[in-house]
């Protein structure tokens, strides 16, 4: 079923609707979480809290353009609220680059000779590192999970001008020390993680 025909089935009160968003969107909300923290109880504990308040609050739900978008937004404020990240002791806490967020490239792939693999490794390091925690987590939510610009900025609770400048310097930084080959293997390799 279809993650726009499961949210109306769980709006409707329908527990299969609820299920199969939790089935769909388990996994790789816990792959999110896990740039975040390595907390796993924390990771479950907050995706549990995610659908609980969603079966809580079904009848107040608007109809959502992004199931998935909004799942993540909420998933975000959660875990870092748990992560005690916590917005009302900062109003910018949860947009803030005191975050961390942990961005990195599956160990091998068969694609790639060994000793080229292994300097695309070390400079993908050294290059993560350079870059900032927003944008990692930005690079993430548009190139791992496709989700839009303008969307990513919603769920990071940013403006979209602050999000396209973001993401801009972020590339930028990366076509400069990359190259346009070897950042397609590495937006690639990103998929594949």
């Amino acid at each position: 079923m279809h993650e726009n025909e499961l949210w109306l089935s769980c709006k409707a009160g329908e527990l299969r609707g609820l299920e199969g968003l939790y089935s769909q969107f388990y996994n790789p909300l816990a792959n999110y979480g896990g740039k975040f923290t390595t907390d796993d109880f924390c990771i479950d504990e907050s995706i549990q809290d995610l659908f609980r308040r969603l079966w809580q609050n079904r009848h107040q739900m608007a109809y959502a353009a992004s199931v998935k978008e909004l799942l993540y937004g909420s998933f975000r404020k959660i875990l870092l609220g748990n992560l005690e990240y916590n917005s009302s002791r900062n109003p910018h806490s949860l947009s803030g680059e005191h975050i961390p967020f942990c961005l990195d490239l599956p160990d091998r792939h068969p694609l790639i000779a060994k000793s080229r693999m292994t300097d695309l490794y070390g400079r993908w390091e050294t290059l993560l590192q350079s870059l900032s925690n927003r944008q990692r987590e930005a690079m993430y939510l548009k190139y791992y999970e496709g989700i839009p610009q303008e969307r990513v900025g919603d769920i990071m609770n940013m403006h979209s001008g602050g999000t396209h400048s973001l993401l801009r310097t972020a590339l930028e930084s990366l076509h400069n020390s990359f190259g346009n080959f070897s950042l397609l293997v590495l937006f690639y390799l990103l998929k594949q993680s």
